[in-house]
C-alpha cells in the first residue's frame, strides 16, 4: 500500500498496524527497542539499551534493508524505500517544501524542472515511479513547471520473467504517464545534484528514491557470529518448517530467511527459495505460527509451500492498476479496485476494531486454522464459460464487477482445465 500512501490514495496510517493494540489484544509484551546481538549457547539476546531477553524460542523476522547504501553519496542525498515509514515522511516533506532540492529551505527556481530520479527496476521502483508521477504531476502545474520521472534500471528489459505481453503492456503504461526509462544503468555516486553512472554519464535530479532491491541487514554478522547458519549474502538459513538448519528452537520468515532444501509437495522436485516479496511473507505466517506451537509441544513440523507464481499487482497511482497472472496482462479500474479489496482486507484481520473478543467462549475459534490462508478461496458454482470468463478479465472500462473478474481468476487457479481453456482465449485476443 505504500506506493499508494505516495499517490496520495492512502494515509500513512492506514498503512500501518498497530503494534501496540495487537500486542495489548495477544497478551504480548511489546519492546518498541532494537535488537543488537545475540548469544544463542545461553539462548539470549541483548537489546541496545543493554538488556538481554532469554528465550526457549526465537523467530527472526527482521525484513531486509535496501541495497546499495553503502554507494558513495546515497546515504546522505537519496531517499531510500526502507524504512518504510520514513519513505513516506521524506517524500511528504519534498512536497510540503515545493519541490525543495535535498530536503533543504532552499526552493527550486520556477522555470526549472522536477527530476525524479527512482534507482531499481523491481516491482517497487516501477510502482513507486508511477505514484510519484502522479503525486507531483499535481503539483509541478500549479507552479507552471516541468516534471520528469526517470527509472534507472541495472538489466535491459523490466520484470524479465513476465510474458512478452505483460512486459509490453507494463511499457504502455509507463509511457502513458511519461516515465522515461533507461536501461542499463549502475550508479557509481551520487552529489547533492547529480547521479554518477558506470558509462561515465552524470544524471541531474532533484528527487532520487533508492529501490535497488533487498539486502541483509547489519544484524545478520552477529547472528552468524552467534553461530546460527547464515549464507554469504546475509540471510537466515532455514529449512522448509522455517526452522533455523543449526539451532532447532531459531526460527525466521520474510526477506530475513532463505529456504534450503525447498521440495514441490507433490512431485518432490526441489524449489529454489522465493523472492523477497511480501506475498511470501504473508503467507509463510500462518506456518511459522504453527511451527513455533508445534516445537513447544515436541510435535511434527508441518512445511511451508509457497506457490510458483501468484497475481502481481501494480498500483499505476491513477486509479488504476495492472495485474499479471498466467502471462496475461490485466489492466483497469477495477484491477485497482481488486487490489484495494485485497490490501484492505488483509490489513482489517489486525486492526484493533476487528480483532475477535478472546474473552468470550469460543472468542478465539477463527484462530483455530492456522495453517488456512486468509483470502483461502470458496468455489464459485455459478461460474463463467471461459469465453465469457476471457472476455470479462481483458475487459479495461470502468464498468468490470472486480469480484466477478476476482471468481474467474480464482476459478483458473483451482482448475487446471478450466485455466487453459481461457487462456486459449486469450491467446487468440492478444495476437
Amino acid at each position: 500500500m505504500i506506493p499508494g500512501c505516495i499517490s496520495g490514495q492512502y494515509t500513512k496510517e492506514q498503512a500501518q498496524i498497530s503494534l501496540d493494540a495487537l500486542a495489548d489484544w495477544a497478551s504480548v509484551c511489546f519492546h518498541q527497542i532494537k535488537m543488537v546481538d545475540i548469544d544463542a549457547d545461553a539462548q539470549r539476546i541483548l537489546l541496545e539499551n543493554g538488556e538481554w531477553i532469554e528465550y526457549d524460542v526465537l523467530s527472526l523476522d527482521i525484513g531486509s534493508t535496501s541495497r546499495g547504501l553503502d554507494t558513495p553519496g546515497v546515504s546522505t542525498f537519496a531517499i531510500p524505500t526502507r524504512p518504510i515509514d520514513l519513505l513516506v515522511d521524506r517524500v511528504q516533506s519534498k512536497l510540503e517544501s515545493n519541490g525543495s532540492s535535498k530536503g533543504s529551505s532552499e526552493r527550486i527556481h520556477e522555470e526549472e524542472m522536477v527530476q525524479i530520479v527512482v534507482v531499481g527496476g523491481g516491482a517497487a521502483g516501477i510502482e513507486l515511479a508511477m505514484g510519484l508521477s502522479n503525486r507531483f504531476d499535481a503539483a509541478v502545474k500549479e507552479d507552471i513547471r516541468q516534471l520528469q520521472v526517470t527509472l534507472l534500471v541495472s538489466g535491459n528489459e523490466l520484470l524479465a520473467h513476465e510474458s512478452e505481453a505483460c512486459q509490453h503492456a507494463l511499457e504502455n503504461v509507463l509511457d502513458e504517464l511519461k516515465i522515461r526509462v533507461e536501461y542499463g544503468c549502475r550508479v557509481q555516486s551520487m552529489n547533492a545534484d547529480d547521479l554518477h553512472l558506470d558509462d561515465g554519464r552524470k544524471m541531474a535530479y532533484t528527487h532520487c528514491i533508492w529501490a535497488a532491491g533487498a539486502s541483509a541487514h547489519s544484524l545478520s554478522t552477529q547472528i552468524r557470529n552467534a553461530g546460527i547458519s547464515v549464507n554469504r549474502e546475509g540471510w537466515v538459513e532455514v529449512g522448509p518448517s522455517l526452522q533455523s538448519i543449526s539451532h532447532n528452537n531459531v526460527f525466521a520468515a520474510g526477506d530475513c530467511a532463505t529456504i534450503v532444501g525447498l521440495k514441490d509437495l507433490e512431485s518432490s522436485d526441489e524449489k529454489s527459495s522465493p523472492p523477497k516479496a511480501g506475498v511470501y511473507a504473508v503467507r509463510s505466517g500462518p506456518v511459522l505460527i504453527e511451527n513455533i506451537s508445534r516445537y513447544l509441544k515436541e510435535q511434527e513440523m508441518v512445511p511451508f509451500d509457497p506457490q510458483d507464481d501468484f497475481l502481481k499487482l501494480i498500483n499505476c497511482g491513477d486509479g488504476t492498476a495492472l495485474g499479471f497472472r498466467f502471462g496475461l496482462p490485466l489492466r483497469g479500474k477495477w484491477v485497482w479496485e481488486l487490489k484495494d479489496e485485497i490490501d484492505q482486507g488483509f490489513m482489517n484481520l489486525f486492526r484493533e476494531e476487528y480483532l475477535p473478543d478472546l474473552s468470550k467462549e469460543g472468542g478465539g475459534g477463527e484462530l483455530d486454522a492456522r495453517t488456512a490462508q486468509y483470502d483461502e478461496y470458496v468455489r464459485d458454482p455459478l461460474r463463467l464459460n471461459a469465453e465469457e470468463a476471457c472476455t470479462l478479465i481483458m475487459r479495461r472500462d470502468d464498468n468490470v464487477d472486480f469480484q466477478q473478474a476476482w471468481g474467474v481468476l480464482r476459478e483458473m487457479m483451482s482448475d487446471e482445465d478450466y485455466k487453459n481453456e481461457v487462456l486459449s482465449f486469450a491467446e487468440i485476443r492478444l495476437h
